[in-house]
This record gives structure tokens, sequence and C-alpha cells, in this order.
């Protein structure tokens, strides 16, 4: 089990539930720094902050290193031009696993990329749908003062849904946000969550559901740390590094290697 102190070996980890394989805010830090010298946004560093904008200037993600209790310290902002106000707005809080977080920054700036109007205001030539691919026999509907979704087997895990006007309590506090999906498990308190406003395109909100509701372990390194409560929760199964084949040398049409007949490339690095 990768805790604090794992000793470094070939292969892969395999994680699960894939909920709580859980990722510190610094590693959302580096994986937007990367995002943002790959990706040719601007980024403007703060005391205590990093922003990333799109050379449209209207999609804004941001990182506080300062964030206090459970608010949310990465925060991804669009807007329908530079000055406007926010149109919609998703949230990440806790030790959101990364790759959750991944998947989340690489759709929205491949979205924006093939469609800044699909990404900004939700429209395209087919009406995006939420998705929600679940597996009863590790997910089970929930519904309750105006709230639906689903709750993890094991009660660590929740998937849920406010429609707009619902007379169910808000989440997080927030009338505008219509879809929290977080990870609680017991005696520990909220570990992450990632919520979305309401005109957030389905395509966005979707990408979180998948990684989340999905039953397929997280690949790690070995060397990838945990938090030490976690480990009686998660299960980890060390699987080997695939088999490396040789590659294999063509035979000289003619006589023995370097012999007539044969023909040699310069070796090049």
């Amino acid at each position: 089990m990768p805790h604090d102190h794992a000793p470094a070996a070939d292969g892969e980890i395999l994680l699960s539930p894939r909920y709580l394989a859980a990722s510190y805010p610094e590693e959302h830090h580096a994986l937007l720094a990367a995002f943002a010298d790959e990706a040719a946004w601007s980024a403007s560093l703060g005391e205590s902050s990093f922003s990333v904008t799109s050379p449209c200037e209207r999609l804004t993600i941001r990182h506080d290193r300062t964030t206090e209790g459970n608010g949310p310290h990465l925060v991804i902002t669009a807007r329908t031009d530079k000055d406007a106000p926010e149109r919609w707005r998703a949230d990440v809080a806790g030790l959101v696993p990364v790759e959750f977080v991944a998947s989340l920054i690489n759709t929205v700036a491949t979205g924006l990329k093939a469609d800044p109007d699909h990404a900004i205001y939700g429209i395209g030539t087919e009406p995006d749908l939420i998705e929600l691919h679940v597996d009863p026999s590790h997910w089970d509907y929930i519904e309750d003062l105006g709230l639906t979704g689903f709750q993890s087997h094991d009660g660590h895990a929740a998937v849920l849904g406010r429609p707009p006007g619902s007379l169910g309590p808000p989440l997080q506090d927030d009338e505008a946000i219509i879809w929290h999906i977080g990870a609680y498990p017991d005696d520990l308190g909220p570990l992450w969550a990632v919520s979305f406003t309401e005109k957030t395109p389905p395509f966005v909100v979707n990408v979180v559901l998948a990684q989340t509701l999905s039953t397929a372990p997280i690949h790690r390194p070995t060397t990838s740390v945990l938090p030490e409560a976690l480990a009686p929760l998660v299960s980890a199964r060390w699987t080997p590094p695939a088999p490396r084949h040789p590659t294999a040398q063509p035979r000289p049409a003619h006589g023995l290697p370097g012999g007539p007949g044969t023909s040699r490339s310069p070796r090049t690095h």
C-alpha cells in the first residue's frame, strides 16, 4: 500500500474504490502549471494564487493555496467575455483524485478549443444530456429533500443533483449549484467535493460523473502517497510492468550479417 514511505518498484498500484484515491492540492497545482505550459494559456502568479486564462480570455482556472476549511481551492470560471459576469463555475475542494481534476481541465480546454459557444453557452448541433452510467452493484439510488442521486454502497461517496427551482436545501449553501459530487468517509469528514453551477454544459459535468461512478481502479505509480487515515478503506493491488519484447531485426536478403549482399545504415542518435 503506498503511504508516506512507499518503496520504489516497477509496475503500478491499482487503487479502489477510485473515489478514495485522494490527491493533495499540491498535485492539483502542479497539474495546472503543467497544463498552462502545454496549452499555451496565459498564467499569472499572485501572493497565494496561481491562475491560467484561455487565449480567448473567457475561461479562467484559479488555484489558491490558502483556502481554508472545506472551501474550493481550484475554481474554473466561464464568462461570455473577459469582463462579463460569471456564466458557469466548477468548484474543486479537498483531496480530489488528480485523475479527476486532469479529466475536468482537459475536457474544458478541449471543448473550448473545438467549439467555444458549446463550452461557454452549452449550445451545439446536438443537445447535451447528463449521462449517469451506474453499476447497481456498487451504487444505490437516493432521493430525499428535493435532492436526487446515488450513494456508494460503502456510504463513502455520493453524487447529488438539485434541479433549478427545487425546494430542497441548497447544495454547499449555494442556490446556483445543481450538481455536487464528493467523498465523505466515515469518521474522516469531507474528503473532497466537486460542484457545478446551473449553466455548466453537461459534457463538463459528465466527465466528473463518469470518473466517480466508474468501478475501475485507478492506476498509480508505486511511489504514490495516500493519507494514512485512508489505508483501511482503500484496496491496493500491485500489477507488474508490461513485458518488453525485443524489436525484431530484419534478416539480410543475401549473405551473412555484414557480408556481401548486406547493406548497413549509419546508426543515428
